[in-house]
């Protein structure tokens, strides 16, 4: 189901689909500016001033990779020459994903078959579930937009009593902090 639709099944708003898509594009915007853009990121690995760096058998992940998107893995060896042909892809089948994941374990079975990583190793990878928890900080936001009464909490008819609330502000920075959370970051 596309965003737009699962925005107007949650909301039941009854906007025009250019106002909706209006608001997912601005929340989309924000989301990037602060969080990066969704999709593959890029981990590296290496310490070229430890010589121990060299004897790793595997490689943790900071975030659990998604197996069903491309995943390019590359080593550097020497690491510190930043010559192309020291550059090599690793195959599928020199590298197994396990723990969910969150770490890379190095195969000496493949065609670039090995016991340890080189000492620079780049990885591109799409974490698991990235693009959801974004929809759904998406529809939140504009739940929570659409909700937004200017700062009127709640009024009463009888007797007539209105309560201005400042939780907006809050509700919106608690969505985007727990997409950071989900994320591996820290808001400062």
């Amino acid at each position: 189901m596309a965003l737009l639709d699962r925005v107007r099944t949650r909301t039941g708003s009854d906007l025009p689909d250019s106002e909706l898509l209006a608001m997912i594009e601005g929340i989309t915007a924000e989301l990037d500016a602060r969080f990066g853009t969704a999709g593959p990121i890029v981990q590296e690995f290496g310490d070229l001033d430890d010589t121990a760096s060299r004897y790793r058998r595997s490689l943790r992940l900071q975030r659990p990779m998604d197996v069903g998107q491309a995943v390019t893995v590359v080593e550097m060896d020497p690491g510190n020459t930043g010559a192309a042909s020291a550059a090599r892809t690793l195959d599928p089948a020199d590298y197994r994903v396990v723990h969910g994941g969150r770490t890379l374990q190095r195969l000496q079975g493949g065609p670039n078959g090995s016991l340890y990583w080189a000492p620079f190793v780049t990885v591109t990878y799409t974490p698991i579930g990235e693009g959801a928890a974004r929809e759904e900080a998406t529809i939140k936001l504009v739940q929570l937009d659409l909700s937004y009464r200017g700062g009127l909490k709640s009024e009463r008819a009888g007797d007539y009593q209105f309560q201005l609330s400042d939780s907006f502000t809050k509700e919106r920075e608690a969505i985007f902090e727990g997409l950071a959370n989900r994320r591996g970051l820290v808001m400062a």
